[in-house]
């Protein structure tokens, strides 16, 4: 009788166990059906949303900046779908080009590329070889067929002969003279102007050798003059273009 109550105890636990487990994998189960469900719809959403990106929209009136060259430049990124291009690299890429001083990129749905390019614009040649902006940034490219202003000096101090570059030019408009080039050396700064006129300038008085000569310069005529010195500490020379002979002021 020991033995049958003993096998009949064993069996009862065994169906307890059973049970239990039989409602433990059900929970797991429709855990398992509904993640599989939202897998597909996600998948599902990601093909209908990340539609190829196939059209450029640049902005137009670029001049330095060809739809060529921005072509070449975003080529590892697009096109590509809509959810994975990256914008960003792509922006960073435009930045870097010499000609481009700002950029925006977005995505416009379901399948446009639309850049913005704010190009960077050259004030002057700066040595020979180069650009300089009207912050005085090097621009590392020379657009020979720009006619600009020659302006020469030390790469350290393209802003600073750009701010004097600005200044002298207001000066020379406002006297109806166009300035044409100029260089800093170490011995002063020496202004060329279309009409041939050269005015050397002291480095550290340019400004009050210019207006120094503001209240003089309605006297001559300045088609006639070759050279204006405003390096002396008292007055200033001048030398004419028909006998080159020299005048002091």
């Amino acid at each position: 009788m020991k033995g049958k109550g003993a096998t009949r105890q064993a069996a009862k636990k065994s169906f307890l166990v059973s049970a239990n487990t039989a409602g433990l994998l059900k929970p797991v189960s429709i855990g398992v059906t509904v993640i599989s469900i939202l897998v597909a719809v996600v998948l599902l959403l990601l093909q209908t949303v990340n539609k190829p990106i196939v059209q450029l929209q640049v902005n137009a009136g670029l001049e330095h900046v060809t739809l060529a060259m921005i072509n070449e430049q975003i080529s590892p990124w697009f096109p590509d779908g809509y959810m994975t291009l990256d914008v960003n690299a792509i922006k960073d890429e435009l930045h870097n080009m010499v000609m481009v001083s700002q950029v925006s990129v977005e995505k416009v749905w379901p399948d446009t590329l639309k850049i913005n390019i704010e190009e960077e614009r050259p004030v002057a040649i700066w040595n020979d070889k180069s650009m300089l902006s009207e912050k005085g940034d090097i621009l590392p490219v020379a657009l020979k067929q720009l006619q600009l202003p020659k302006l020469n000096g030390a790469n350290q101090e393209s802003k600073m002969v750009m701010q004097h570059f600005l200044l002298f030019n207001r000066w020379g408009k406002r006297h109806k003279i166009e300035l044409t080039a100029i260089k800093h050396s170490s011995a002063g700064w020496l202004l060329k102007y279309k009409t041939g006129l050269t005015i050397w300038l002291d480095s550290t008085t340019a400004m009050n050798g210019l207006q120094q000569l503001d209240s003089v310069i309605e006297q001559f005529d300045l088609t006639r003059i070759k050279r204006i010195d405003m390096r002396y500490e008292q007055g200033f020379a001048v030398a004419w273009k028909d006998s080159m002979s020299q005048a002091q002021g």
